[in-house]
């Protein structure tokens, strides 16, 4: 067998997790989206990731099912290119969605910093005689505390996701995966100083977070990454009517206020 030849073997056999994981792999190693972006505007064919990836699923499909009935070759194809497609608008998503609470992140911690500045300015004794300073510095330490938890919901959520659907693998490039850690960080630190800042000033303790609540936000947050993902994977694959049905399930799921997700969310 020639080398050209194993080579298309060894694709063929690969499921569409694993597929997707090569992609990635090639991905990460240029450090960056934008890096890896530009590598493929350079590129002189026309077959983008995701057409590569379906391309391959579908060959796979074929290929584990040479000789079996057409319409048990057609279903496979199908659930390849399903499972595929998804996994690919999954790490879309949970690229987009990091970016987008990295950017909001930054400038929230900025706001908050100077806001913890301004109230610790002036001397303690001269701080106590303010009526209004004990009341706003606990609410200035339930924000930072709320923020953390955000964060460390949105990590966790992010995890159980790659983990269930890329093997644990992570969908973030290098540099994301940086700038994630830096700016869990950060808050973890400003709301430590906080929190700080507040006991000595003799303000009351902060109510201890509800393990309740923590996990119904997790589980929302899983859904806000996958549910997504699926909706546009269906509707590239032609499936429009599937992709609304989920589409619209996730959506009253968020808005229904006997939900217990959503009653969590709206009450932080």
């Amino acid at each position: 067998m020639t080398l050209a030849r194993r080579v298309t073997a060894i694709e063929t056999s690969l499921s569409p997790t694993q597929l997707v994981l090569r992609w990635l792999d090639e991905a990460h190693a240029f450090g960056d989206l934008e890096s890896y972006v530009r590598s493929q505007l350079a590129e002189p064919s026309s077959e983008g990731p995701l057409d590569r990836l379906a391309r391959e699923a579908a060959s796979g499909a074929r290929a584990s099912l040479r000789g079996k009935r057409p319409e048990i070759v057609d279903a496979a194809v199908g659930s390849a290119l399903r499972e595929t497609v998804f996994r690919f608008d999954l790490v879309m998503r949970i690229l987009v969605t990091t970016h987008e609470v990295l950017e909001r992140e930054g400038l929230i911690e900025a706001a908050l910093s100077a806001h913890v500045a301004l109230l610790t300015t002036e001397g303690r004794a001269t701080r106590r005689r303010d009526a209004t300073y004990m009341e706003r510095f606990a609410t200035l330490r339930g924000l930072l505390l709320f923020r953390l938890a955000e964060l460390r919901a949105a990590q966790q959520a992010r995890a159980l996701v790659e983990e269930r659907y890329l093997a644990g693998h992570t969908a973030l490039f290098p540099d994301a995966v940086k700038a994630w850690d830096e700016q869990l960080r950060n808050t973890q630190t400003l709301a430590d100083v906080a929190c700080r800042l507040a006991e000595l000033d003799g303000v009351s303790p902060a109510e201890p977070p509800d393990p309740e609540a923590v996990s119904a936000r997790v589980t929302e947050l899983v859904a806000d990454l996958v549910e997504p993902a699926k909706t546009t994977a269906l509707e590239k694959l032609g499936e429009g009517e599937q992709a609304l049905r989920i589409g619209t399930a996730w959506l009253r799921a968020k808005m229904t206020p006997s939900n217990p997700v959503g009653e969590a969310r709206r009450g932080a």
